[in-house]
């Protein structure tokens, strides 16, 4: 391709790019609100899985203690699907179920007895001791969804900031009568 082809190319695109129709202001605002809202999503599921947590802790501390029977343990290769599920017999003399997610280093079996503390006023409201908050995965996926939307927000916001200074680079460049090739 010679030099005058990309020329006439170049300036082909230059042209298509300033006859395009400008996006909308009510567009640009619900883009900017899509973005907005997805930043705030992470941190919002990060800090609602904390605050589970914690209410998880505050249950193993202060909740009635009692055996329980492991009565199901799926030992999945991903760790997000390796949970249990323990049966436990409250004051009230019913039996209820509690379900805790395993880390990949702890291997129980069915049979096992372990400690469940649950809450006096709520008996099926209950953690199982010496495993994970089935809350600690919203963390994670708040603390993914907090780097990959804020980088992509920064990444839109930088494209736009550039897009916007071009663009007035171009407009005063046309208006003193200096093309662009």
């Amino acid at each position: 391709m010679g030099v005058d082809a990309v020329r006439k190319n170049r300036s082909v695109t230059n042209s298509e790019a300033m006859n395009k129709k400008p996006k909308s202001r009510l567009h640009r605002m619900v883009n900017a609100m899509f973005v907005a809202v997805l930043m705030l999503a992470g941190p919002g599921l990060m800090a609602a899985s904390y605050q589970q947590v914690d209410a998880d802790e505050e249950l193993a501390r202060t909740g009635v203690q009692v055996s329980g029977t492991i009565t199901y343990f799926s030992d999945a290769r991903k760790a997000s699907n390796r949970d249990i599920t323990v049966e436990y017999v409250a004051a009230d003399g019913v039996s209820r179920y509690a379900n805790a997610p395993v880390d990949h280093e702890q291997h129980p079996s069915v049979g096992e007895q372990v400690t469940v503390a649950y809450r006096e006023q709520d008996p099926e409201q209950a953690v199982v001791l010496g495993y994970e908050s089935n809350s600690e995965f919203l963390g994670g996926v708040g603390l993914i969804l907090t780097a990959v939307f804020t980088t992509l927000g920064l990444i839109l916001i930088v494209s736009r900031l550039r897009r916007r200074r071009r663009n007035k680079v171009r407009s005063s460049n046309v208006r003193s009568g200096r093309a662009e090739l």
